[in-house]
């Protein structure tokens, strides 16, 4: 939303040095602000924001700032807004947004399938209303309000991720957002690092309940105990999907068929019926489809309304994305992000994708499993043990998923461990084929997304 220094500083509790400016949009990255821009500094554990302010104030109309700030180091034209505490607000900004603009918000959360499940519900609202939705992995602490400050006069609906790395970090984002209508993809088990229990967990996503209220409504995945058990803790209403076709749920799939690089079915919702074409391979797909159907149903869409957005939407980029490139290489690309759950529900998809196609599997190691890691990348490797021609495991943990693969079904000569993506993408060249089908699929910090960029610029393709 567009604003100015004297507002800004009025709703924050800041002071303005310099004079009146007008700004069009804000920025945390000096290298991305652009004119018009406001520059938020934000101190960080590696990089201050504070130290980039002449950088920053080249390009854009001003700055929010922590700290004081010379009359002579601010150009000529340029404000500052001095606040005491730069994040905490950027936060108040981003209510005092949201107070204005005040679009109804759908929260998303869950261990996995929150992104996707993002995009298709923006997708289906989309189509009547005007939608924002975060973007990238803004979905933290900071991304967050950022991406809520920027949500534009108009807007009718904002449909928002949720991440969560610590405890009571859903409850700050859920506080700032009081969301309409809330959503528990899964509980599942990740983020080990910071909580030591399943119950963590739960409760941490559990997190979302905060800010909703009495008339906020509350979407549960009925595949899944957990996400059925914080539903049961919500005052409000609940809907529920599932694949399980069991009775009474509001929204469920029947007659479901996979297709090469998609999935057939008919959607039923809340006591219509409407048949599906999903351009996204796999049932976990056909699950996020349903609970962003769900979501959007608590705003009034229709299953027929539903169903005709399907053959438009898409797979957020690297996360699961099929591809056709020269030499008639499939590439599932998954290489956003991974966990145990994840990665399994991601298999089984690219395995019906792949068909009868040679199978080259590229799987890095799962961040975040704490002291349990070693066993979750062993139990995956034996899970996929001799359903695939060629693994390559990638990088510290993956080790013992290579060797989980081995104490299944694959021979000797099909595991392969490369130290890093660099070493993987070198691997990966020299064995790809035509004709073969390649999975990609690790955590964000292994950096398999570079090495799908790399196989692709060998051989370009389009999304399909």
């Amino acid at each position: 939303m567009k604003t100015d220094s004297v507002t800004l500083a009025a709703v924050t509790g800041g002071t303005v040095q310099g004079p009146v400016s007008f700004f069009s949009g804000l920025s945390i990255d000096s290298r991305a602000v652009r004119a018009g821009d406001l520059f938020v500094a934000i101190p960080g554990p590696n990089h201050d924001g504070h130290d980039f302010l002449a950088q920053a104030l080249a390009v854009a109309n001003g700055a929010l700032v922590s700290r004081a700030v010379p009359g002579g180091a601010i150009p000529e034209g340029k404000c500052v807004v001095r606040v005491a505490d730069t994040l905490a607000a950027l936060r108040v900004w981003a209510r005092y947004v949201l107070d204005c603009v005040r679009p109804k918000v759908v929260a998303i959360t869950g261990s996995v399938g929150k992104t996707t499940t993002k995009e298709l519900a923006a997708g289906i609202l989309a189509r009547r209303f005007s939608v924002a939705r975060t973007t990238g992995n803004r979905n933290n602490g900071i991304g967050l309000p950022l991406e809520v400050a920027r949500i534009g006069e108009g807007t009718e609906i904002a449909v928002l991720e949720l991440g969560m790395s610590t405890p009571g970090e859903i409850r700050l984002l859920s506080d700032l957002v009081r969301p309409a209508v809330g959503v528990v993809t899964a509980v599942t088990a990740a983020h080990f690092g910071s909580f030591h229990s399943m119950d963590g967990i739960e409760h941490a996503k559990g997190e979302i309940l905060s800010g909703m209220s009495a008339e906020s409504v509350f979407v549960a995945n009925a595949d899944d105990p957990r996400s059925l058990a914080i539903g049961r803790r919500h005052r409000g209403p609940v809907l529920r999907y599932g694949l399980t076709g069991e009775p009474g749920l509001d929204a469920s799939a029947r007659n479901l068929a996979e297709e090469p690089g998609g999935t057939r079915f008919l959607l039923e919702l809340r006591g219509r019926s409407a048949d599906v074409s999903l351009p996204l391979p796999g049932r976990h797909n056909v699950s996020n489809f349903l609970a962003a159907a769900a979501a959007a149903s608590a705003l009034s869409v229709t299953a027929e309304e539903a169903a005709a957005a399907a053959p438009a939407l898409r797979a957020a980029r690297h996360r699961g994305e099929v591809r056709r490139l020269d030499g008639d290489l499939l590439l599932y690309d998954d290489s956003y992000n991974s966990s145990p759950a994840a990665l399994r529900a991601a298999w089984s998809a690219f395995l019906g994708t792949a068909g009868s196609r040679r199978k080259v599997a590229v799987i890095g190691e799962m961040l975040e499993l704490g002291r349990k890691s070693r066993d979750f990348h062993f139990e995956a490797g034996r899970d996929l043990g001799g359903r695939f021609d060629v693994l390559v495991a990638v990088r510290g943990d993956a080790a013992a998923l290579a060797d989980g693969a081995l104490t299944g079904s694959a021979g000797a000569g099909t595991v392969v461990f490369a130290v890093d993506a660099a070493e993987a993408e070198a691997v990966v060249a020299g064995l790809l084929a035509p004709g073969d089908a390649l999975f990609v699929k690790g955590s964000r910090g292994v950096g398999l997304d570079r090495l799908v960029e790399a196989i692709a610029a060998r051989g370009q393709g389009g999304r399909r």
